[in-house]
């Protein structure tokens, strides 16, 4: 049998890397395969495999990104079962991916507060990261969590830095479009639409390009485009935009369907265009419920109470009581901001200020996020 040397398979997972911050899915894929050929012929050394299993979870991230699915999910957790071992041989550079790989995935599960201290354990060792492409994927993914947290000016920042190197770039316009995109839901939390719009305008043009190779990015440059005419209020462009991002989604059966049905639901109800509203919230639910999505299935339950059955207080601080967590925060305050304008325009000052409170309550959860200091 013919041996091969722990260094030649070094060589190949620098290779590997470099497609998967790419994204090229196939040779990622089949040099994987050959890697892990190689691992079985290979001279023993732990610190090599060490490498592989931090490559190969990333590996399994950029498939979650490209093709989501449940199986990819978990196969996540089985992944971190193996690096958690080795944690105490990781040198500087292993001890970086190792915590950057932790707060991609507790990211991924919608535990922010937990990715960002694991992200802050990786930024100590940025100095031992020489690989400037390496180093902008760091900043974009802190840049992704500050905006998740709504902590916009940090994100702001880690999302500049990151967008300046990848526009030097050529080959990496997917990250360049989803700087873009985290740059401009900066703006608009920031109530600064106008700036967010050339963002996503610029999203959407690169976005093109990619169409018949990554519908679901070219979908979410739809997607995010009506989300900022919707919070501009200009709810016809909201909705044509939404509808061509659902249009999108429904090629790959995405699981961002059910926000997306949910959005464009919330809008025909705003317009009043009760049957279409209708359609898009029943279609929902069942997406939803086929994903298995908890969170929209309590918004879909919110948008019931307010626009089906006339504003049911006690059911919808119930609902409320169920998006308190940290992935929740961010839409309890939406939707108590819903609630308490409805109940406003309908004369039901109590009620709306019940609702009020609600919101200023998730704004201050979110902003507790902020006090993650060690001292």
């Amino acid at each position: 049998m013919i041996s091969i040397t722990s260094a030649e398979v070094g060589m190949k997972i620098n290779e590997w890397h470099r497609h998967i911050q790419k994204f090229n899915v196939t040779d990622a894929e089949m040099l994987k395969a050959e890697i892990e050929r190689d691992i079985e012929v290979m001279e023993e050394d732990q610190d090599l495999l060490i490498y592989y299993q931090l490559m190969a979870f990333r590996h399994k991230i950029m498939l979650e990104y490209t093709l989501p699915s449940d199986e990819n999910r978990m196969e996540l957790s089985e992944y971190l079962k193996k690096i958690e071992g080795y944690k105490k041989k990781l040198d500087n550079m292993r001890a970086y991916y190792y915590n950057f790989f932790r707060g991609m995935y507790e990211f991924r599960n919608g535990k922010y507060t937990k990715a960002i201290t694991y992200y802050k354990k990786a930024e100590r060792k940025i100095p031992a990261i020489s690989d400037k492409i390496e180093k902008a994927e760091f900043y974009f993914k802190l840049s992704e969590v500050y905006y998740h947290m709504k902590m916009t000016h940090i994100s702001m920042h880690y999302a500049e830095l990151s967008y300046n190197i990848y526009k030097k770039h050529e080959l990496y316009l997917i990250r360049r479009i989803q700087c873009h995109f985290v740059i401009a839901g900066n703006y608009d939390d920031l109530e600064n639409h106008e700036k967010a719009l050339p963002h996503l305008q610029e999203a959407l043009q690169g976005a093109e390009l990619l169409k018949s190779k990554n519908t679901h990015i070219y979908a979410t440059a739809f997607f995010n485009l009506g989300n900022c005419y919707h919070k501009m209020d200009s709810l016809n462009k909201a909705a044509r935009y939404i509808e061509q991002a659902l249009i999108q989604y429904r090629k790959i059966n995405s699981d961002v369907l059910p926000q997306a049905y949910h959005d464009l639901a919330l809008i025909y109800f705003k317009q009043g265009k009760k049957e279409l509203a209708l359609d898009c919230f029943h279609k929902g639910i069942r997406s939803a419920a086929a994903f298995k999505d908890e969170l929209f299935m309590n918004l879909f339950e919110a948008l019931d109470v307010l626009y089906l059955r006339n504003g049911d207080t006690p059911k919808l601080l119930n609902i409320f009581s169920r998006l308190e967590n940290g992935k929740g925060y961010p839409y309890l305050e939406e939707m108590a901001l819903l609630g308490g304008n409805l109940f406003d325009y309908n004369g039901k000052i109590e009620d709306s200020i019940i609702c009020f409170k609600k919101m200023v309550y998730a704004q201050k959860q979110i902003s507790k996020g902020e006090c993650m200091y060690e001292i």
